[in-house]
């Protein structure tokens, strides 16, 4: 038991180990997957969902002066006369805002148009415009600068360059760009600076590189405060005919551009739904909301994702290791939404953390860990099966269950079935102690009376009355070593014999008690050999057990003794059948099947020990046959009445 224990405890750690290093490969690639911030399209919809998810109002004296419906039909088709921008920069003007971007190309020149804005900038001397870009692959770009007349007039420049990510959505925008040393700020710096606003001042510039060379620095991640239409708006056409009060622009930072859905000035943004676009005049509007704040965005470093993402991973496998199993699968679904509220919490904070590989080893990690605990138990199970199997007799080893059907199904029935012969075997045990307390003290306590008595002068010797409980006792101690050894798969040996020999010898054995007895005992026997492997010693002793008995209860006349094969109820066909007849009074089935089983008697206060039938039964399984009864013909018994039949089944060698 030490020696099982000990490479039980071998094997648990093996396991253990094992798991371990499972649980730590897969720790290293959740670990690797989580420092890439990212997972490709799935993670960027759960960031756009979380960045949805994280509102904030935008300050009101930040405006977006609309280029919408309503004026494009009142004003007629787009693009408009420059005379009609310098009226609304006029009225805008009267109203006194502290910085206006004209989110508007003036790159092709219209003189007499021109010299009208021009003059409208100079006496608002607020007027930030834009410069377009739009980089080449070859690492050049192509500017669009405002017409002279026009950037000479204007309070600043500032490029409105926007990065499409590789689905199309605006997420990102660099606040500066250009050519070598010649960068400009992005189009909200310039107007924040106009209105100002104080800010850190730029870095100094780059060394000037190839001529033409693209250049960008400062990469800011845009965390948007809402969706379309979430910035205040007001009409250009209400602005151009005075219908929007002076009040409700004075002292802001005013920006106008295009909002109409008919114009081509729109993106996919993040907050913005799958059918919605934001305007381009929007997105900066939301920029500058976010520089004036101070509130920035940065992705979480490659060690702070991968942390975050072992962190997840970390606590479901605590609630794997601790919780009951029932719950361990809710507390690992639990840590989904917490995982994404997680991400959400630090997006507040400031640092987009995209959660995509610590939701994916939460998704796979309870599947990988239920499959490799089922395999740990199927192992287990089958290694508590063999050792059972191996603990018993030969004869008494359930088989392993038969293939088809779900594995640990038939784990279970087989570990099931040897535990019931194990329980079979605690029976017995009991029996046995109960034999040792009762059966066996009984004859040997009589037998140290009888000799106390020996000893008292005024008494006969009661020496055969000794004798009498010795040979009970010696009986019994025989009976139940027999057993045993029958019982064991120690004892036997597995030679070829002829059963005609066992018949032979058993009959031979039993003759002389017969004749004491005055019965008569014969035997019938096949003429050709009746083979089988076995052990002819065990065999011997079993059928000679079934005489004795067919002798002791069978009452006075013939006990018949046959070796058949084949005969109608002779087991299956084929089979060697040996059988005693005796003319005794019938049994019921219910006692004669009793009669088998240990410390069985046919009758209270029967005499034997009985163990004898238990010990036919033993030594017919271990040859894989089976001993029993059966209700004797008249005919068959050579009585006038019917009589009692116990047989061995042995299967052909």
């Amino acid at each position: 038991m030490a020696r099982w224990r000990g490479r039980t405890g071998a094997w648990r750690l093996g396991v253990a180990h094992r798991s371990g290093l499972a649980l730590l490969l897969f720790a290293a690639v959740a670990g690797a997957l989580g420092s890439l911030n990212g997972l490709g399209r799935v993670d960027a919809l759960i960031a756009d969902r979380l960045m949805a998810w994280s509102g904030r109002a935008v300050p009101t004296d930040i405006v977006i002066v609309g280029i919408d419906d309503a004026s494009l039909a009142a004003l007629g088709r787009w693009p408009w006369r420059r005379e009609t921008h310098a009226r609304l920069l006029d009225a805008l003007s009267a109203a006194g805002p502290r910085a206006i971007g004209l989110d508007l190309m003036f790159s092709e020149p219209e003189p007499a148009g021109d010299a009208v804005l021009a003059a409208a900038m100079r006496r608002n001397d607020r007027v930030v415009l834009p410069v377009r870009m739009a980089p080449l692959q070859s690492g050049d770009a192509m500017v669009s600068l405002p017409v002279p007349a026009l950037a000479a007039q204007a309070a600043a420049l500032g490029h409105l360059h926007l990065e499409l990510d590789d689905d199309g959505v605006v997420r990102t925008i660099f606040l500066r760009e250009g050519f070598g040393a010649v960068l400009w700020d992005h189009f909200t710096l310039a107007l924040l600076r106009t209105a100002g606003e104080a800010l850190p001042a730029p870095p100094a510039a780059p060394p000037a590189g190839r001529p033409g060379w693209w250049h960008r620095e400062q990469a800011f991640r845009i965390p948007y405060a809402g969706p379309p239409g979430h910035v205040r708006r007001v009409s250009y056409l209400d602005v151009v005919e005075g219908r929007v009060a002076p009040e409700a622009l004075r002292g802001a930072i005013v920006l106008v551009g295009a909002t109409a859905p008919g114009l081509t000035d729109a993106y996919p943004a993040p907050v913005a739904s799958q059918d919605t676009l934001m305007p381009g005049v929007e997105i900066s509007a939301q920029v500058l909301a976010a520089l004036r704040s101070g509130r920035s965005l940065r992705d979480a470093s490659p060690g702070e994702a991968a942390l975050l993402t072992l962190a997840a991973l970390a606590l479901a496998v605590l609630a794997l290791r601790f919780v009951r199993p029932r719950w361990a699968a809710a507390t690992v679904i639990a840590l989904l939404p917490l995982t994404v509220l997680a991400a959400w919490a630090l997006l507040q904070a400031g640092v987009q953390w995209q959660p995509g590989a610590a939701l994916l080893g939460l998704l796979l990690l309870y599947p990988l860990w239920a499959w490799r605990r089922l395999d740990v138990v199927l192992a287990y199970l089958a290694r508590e099966f063999d050792r059972i199997r191996q603990q018993l007799p030969p004869h008494e080893r359930p088989r392993p269950a038969r293939s088809g059907g779900d594995l640990l199904d038939r784990r279970m029935a087989e570990l099931s079935a040897a535990a019931l012969h194990v329980r079979a075997l605690e029976r017995q045990r009991r029996e046995a102690l109960d034999f040792l307390s009762h059966d066996l003290r009984a004859p040997l306590s009589a037998t140290l009376a009888l000799i106390e008595l020996q000893g008292e002068a005024s008494q006969a010797a009661p020496l055969p009355a000794i004798q009498a409980q010795m040979q009970r006792a010696l009986a019994l101690a025989d009976g139940f070593v027999q057993l045993a050894r029958a019982e064991s798969a120690q004892g036997y040996r597995d030679e070829p014999l002829d059963l005609r020999d066992v018949l032979v010898e058993a009959v031979d054995g039993c003759w002389a008690q017969a004749q004491r007895q005055g019965q008569r005992l014969d035997s019938v026997a096949p003429a050709q050999e009746c083979l089988i492997r076995g052990d002819h010693g065990m065999l011997v002793r079993a059928l000679t057990n079934l005489i004795d008995n067919a002798l002791k209860h069978g009452g006075a006349g013939a006990v018949r003794c046959r070796l058949t094969s084949g005969a109608p109820g002779a087991g299956r066909a084929g089979d060697w059948r040996l059988e005693v007849i005796d003319g005794g009074t019938p049994l019921s089935a219910e006692v004669a099947a009793r009669l088998f089983e240990r410390f069985q008697r046919g009758a209270s206060g029967a005499p034997g020990t009985g163990l004898g039938l238990a010990f036919v039964q033993a030594v017919a399984r271990h040859h894989g046959g089976q001993a029993g009864w059966r209700l004797a013909e008249p005919a068959e018994a050579q009585h006038a009445a019917p009589g009692n039949a116990f047989f061995i089944d042995l299967p052909r060698g």
